[in-house]
């Protein structure tokens, strides 16, 4: 991970991301934000005790709202989902402007991918993540001049490099569309879930 000066972490849960940033001399120091008081007050109780007081603010509020305009020059959203990343972005678009954002969806890549590109900001980067069964894809974006626009395969697929875990990753995609179309009965509907699966077959013939 490239270092940054702050790193704010939005929706910080018990704030270990931030932690661990700081620990590991990522960021020189941090903003942790979280809607719930629950998990601000688990969060301060982690900061505390991994001795981070001075460097790590717990601040409460509703996505990028507590968070000062050009405060933060890397900007964390993970554990959501695409579309309420794209609803925390869209909001406060001042805010992000000069940030590199780090973001993590649990669903809804290709809308976030889509949003990303709209609003100029260039997708550098994307790796995949497995914790035993389960697959998270993470995105590197910042602001850029110029955009080109992918395919509509590319904002499916996303650009992750490829690897035995993203082949695991696709098929468990694969399995999960099949099943869709094998229940949707709307005809357009269907001929989208099967071109996606189409995407899926090429990409896993690839390099065979």
């Amino acid at each position: 991970m490239v270092k940054c000066d702050v790193l704010a972490d939005i929706g910080t849960d018990h704030a270990y991301l931030a932690i661990e940033a700081c620990r590991r001399g990522i960021c020189s120091r941090a903003v942790a934000s979280d809607i719930g008081k629950g998990p601000l007050e688990s969060a301060v109780k982690n900061i505390k005790a991994a001795g981070m007081e001075h460097r790590i603010e717990t601040r409460l509020g509703d996505g990028l709202v507590p968070l000062l305009e050009n405060e933060a020059d890397c900007i964390v959203i993970a554990g959501m989902g695409g579309m309420r990343i794209l609803e925390i972005l869209s909001a406060a678009p001042e805010k992000i402007k000069n940030a590199r954002l780090i973001l993590q969806p649990q669903h809804d890549l290709e809308e976030l991918r889509r949003f990303l590109h709209s609003n100029m900001y260039n997708i550098i980067e994307e790796t995949l993540v497995r914790e035993r069964s389960r697959f998270y894809i993470i995105m590197v974006a910042e602001l850029s001049d110029t955009i080109i626009p992918w395919t509509d395969a590319e904002y499916f697929l996303g650009i992750a490099k490829r690897s035995s875990d993203l082949l695991l990753y696709f098929a468990e995609m694969h399995k999960k569309i099949s099943a869709y179309i094998n229940s949707v009965t709307d005809e357009s509907t269907r001929k989208i879930a099967e071109k996606r699966l189409e995407w899926l077959n090429d990409y896993s013939r690839m390099g065979h």
